[in-house]
């Protein structure tokens, strides 16, 4: 009995003893791991057991795949522990990548045998720990909207919209003969080319073809009906084709600009060939915070379509929206007075401000352009028509980068800067010799030709109060001559006549003197009366001219973005908001504003201003022209006037480009804007057909 118990014990020690022996197999995983951190995928799959549905192409494409969709660049295998009894692993990978950083994650990794080798037991989590079969990683971009752009009252000027769409549905046309014939003579391709267009999608396992893209309403209803009655034909104005809608077209198409695409060599970071960005005006001035900046998503997705676990995210930013300061109808009056008053071929720009804000309420420049041409892109034939030297440049933007002589109406900033020098007072009185309107000064050295004047209407003596109300050239180049090169040139230089005005849309510096230029008595008398080689942009003027119009004597820089505002989900919030800002201090001292102030008002009652009287409207301002071209035969008129005692202080500045002679238009323009009465929705002048 004993013997049998001992013959027992040593069966089960030789069992046990070969037990023991299969455990010893060695469960070694250094080449799966080896080939997969080289990311030598198939290599890989031939150390692997894989699922039912896996073979190497499968295994191989399906790394490929998600490794190349991640730009993994490098794979580190960290923390290997010992197998377990059952062959059993745990391990730490980090995916590097580039764009996305480091995927970090723990994984098991179990062993089977197979004729005591040893595989991996693989699966679908070995890639992520949430993956299963039927799952996938995805890499989604979430694409901010482009900030749209509106006026003081809410009018939407610049609007995220879709074109209406004509396109072709593969698989439900019946008859690609009655598609061609409906549509081709529509969106202006041959039979050809459209049958053409069907079979490379066919082809090309594509189900909708865009055919052609139309503003609303281009389209007639029997265009429409005639399309919809073709099987595999729709029209879609909802998905296909985002444009960028300007309302407004040619009343603001200088201020909005419009979007496109650059060119391959112009490209900024950031940017593709594919990439729509603002080119001109508040679209590109504001592109950066309009874009706003895409988002991007990267998650697991289940068999089911879900979002299991999400493992990288940059939030999107949508675009940030602009709230101008501009009022819709006072922009389209403007417009309108310069679009019905100029004559064909004249040229013109407006500028209204609340000089105590410094808010550009309307700002045009005449001829201009509907900025919807550039929507799907320019043809050539358009192109030249706004480009020829007949169509007077309708693209350039006058009121912002328009340089023009400002003729008299800078005289009341040579009479501050001489005021404030001491070099004349109210009672300074000219005292030279005039004949036939022609003052030759005495002073040494003078070799030049006299300085004219219009006419003697400004009567003797000749002092500041009637030579402003009149405009007499011959006392401001006085003053200018009695004040001397280097202050009139410092405070010239103070109140911004090198520089160009701070604004939203990029502005064109004043101009002093040109740099190849040696300042004389000549020229700093010419200057006085606002010529020389004085330049200023209509909008640096009208900048200037709020220190007499806020009455505070500064002038302030003016503003056209008065906020950006973002929508967060359901909140719309403030980015940033704009705050009145004092450009030149104290531009004009208040010692000199108490002294050309009743002047500026007499300019209107009395002086070269009296045609822009408005009955019961108390008005000050200034009147100025600049005769230019070697024959004389065009002027540069301006007139500056703004509310006095009114709800708020307006200011309206009128440059119009015309033939000699011609420039009185000004002052009905001004009138339409200056005159409380003239703003209702329904008050807007009608423009000359003939125009």
């Amino acid at each position: 009995m004993r013997i049998i118990k001992l013959i027992a014990c040593v069966i089960v020690c030789l069992i046990f003893c070969s037990c023991t022996g299969a455990q010893a197999v060695d469960y070694d995983i250094t080449d799966y791991l080896n080939s997969f951190t080289a990311m030598d995928f198939k290599t890989m799959y031939s150390f692997v057991k894989a699922p039912d549905g896996i073979d190497e192409t499968a295994f191989i494409q399906k790394y490929n795949d998600i490794f190349t969709g991640l730009g993994v660049e490098q794979i580190v295998i960290e923390n290997l522990s010992e197998p377990g009894e059952t062959g059993e692993f745990a391990y730490t990978a980090t995916y590097k990548t580039k764009e996305y950083g480091d995927f970090t994650n723990v994984f098991k990794l179990k062993t089977t045998l197979d004729k005591n080798e040893c595989f991996v037991a693989w699966d679908y989590s070995l890639i992520f720990p949430e993956m299963e079969k039927g799952s996938r990683v995805r890499v989604q971009t979430l694409n901010a909207a482009r900030g749209e752009i509106f006026a003081a009252d809410g009018t939407i000027l610049a609007a995220n919209a879709y074109a209406d769409t004509i396109y072709m549905d593969t698989s439900k046309v019946q008859n690609i003969a009655s598609v061609t014939e409906a549509v081709c003579p529509i969106i202006g391709k041959t039979n050809t080319q459209v049958v053409q267009m069907f079979n490379d999608a066919l082809e090309d396992e594509i189900q909708i073809v865009t055919l052609g893209a139309f503003f609303a309403d281009e389209l007639t209803d029997e265009q429409k009906q005639n399309i919809l009655g073709v099987p595999g034909l729709g029209i879609d104005d909802k998905m296909y084709t985002p444009i960028r809608d300007y309302p407004l077209g040619e009343y603001a198409a200088h201020i909005l600009g419009y979007t496109g695409y650059y060119e391959q060599d112009a490209l900024p970071e950031g940017y593709t060939i594919y990439d729509k960005a603002g080119l001109s005006g508040l679209e590109a001035a504001y592109e950066t915070q309009l874009r706003g900046a895409d988002g991007k998503i990267i998650y697991i997705e289940d068999r089911w379509g879900s979002n299991i676990k999400t493992l990288y995210e940059v939030p999107l930013k949508q675009g940030e929206d602009l709230r101008l300061a501009l009022k819709t109808e006072l922009q389209k009056d403007a417009y309108n007075a310069l679009r019905c008053y100029l004559e064909k071929g004249e040229m013109g720009a407006v500028v209204v401000m609340d000089a105590s804000t410094g808010y550009v309420e309307a700002i045009t420049s005449y001829p201009s352009y509907d900025n919807n041409l550039f929507t799907f892109g320019i043809s050539d034939e358009v192109w030249e028509s706004l480009t020829s030297s007949e169509s007077k440049d309708p693209l350039f933007a006058r009121a912002t980068q328009g340089q023009y002589p400002p003729g008299s109406a800078f005289k009341p900033f040579t009479a501050t800067a001489a005021l404030e020098d001491g070099a004349i007072s109210p009672e300074t009185a000219f005292t030279g010799q005039i004949n036939d309107n022609v003052w030759v000064p005495d002073d040494e050295g003078w070799y030049w030709k006299g300085i004219t004047r219009i006419d003697d209407s400004a009567g003797s003596p000749l002092k500041l109060h009637n030579a402003l109300v009149s405009s007499d050239n011959i006392f401001f180049a006085f003053a200018a001559l009695k004040l001397g090169e280097s202050p009139f040139m410092e405070y010239m230089q103070r109140i911004g006549m090198e520089q160009a005005v701070p604004f939203d849309l990029p502005v064109k510096k004043a101009n002093l003197v040109k740099t190849t230029t040696q300042l004389d008595k000549w020229l700093l008398a010419t200057m006085g009366y606002g010529q020389g080689e004085l330049l200023v942009t209509p909008l640096q003027l009208a900048s200037m001219y709020t220190a007499f119009a806020n009455g505070t004597g500064d002038m302030l820089e003016p503003i056209l973005v008065q906020k950006l505002c973002r929508q967060n989900g359901l909140e719309y919030d403030v980015v940033s908001e704009k705050q009145t800002s004092v450009w030149v201090e104290n531009g004009v001292p208040s010692r000199s504003l108490n002294i050309l102030q009743p002047i500026l008002r007499d300019v209107i009652e009395n002086g070269t201003g009296r045609a822009a009287r408005i009955s019961g409207v108390d008005i000050a301002g200034k009147t100025g022209t600049a005769e230019i071209g070697d024959d004389k035969s065009r002027e540069i008129s301006w007139f500056v006037a703004y509310w006095e005692n009114q709800d708020y202080d307006r200011l309206v500045v009128v440059m119009v480009d015309t033939a000699a002679q011609e420039g009185a238009v000004k002052f009905d323009i001004a009138k339409e804007l200056l005159d409380p009465q003239s703003h209702s929705d329904e008050s807007e002048p009608e423009p000359d057909e003939e125009q």
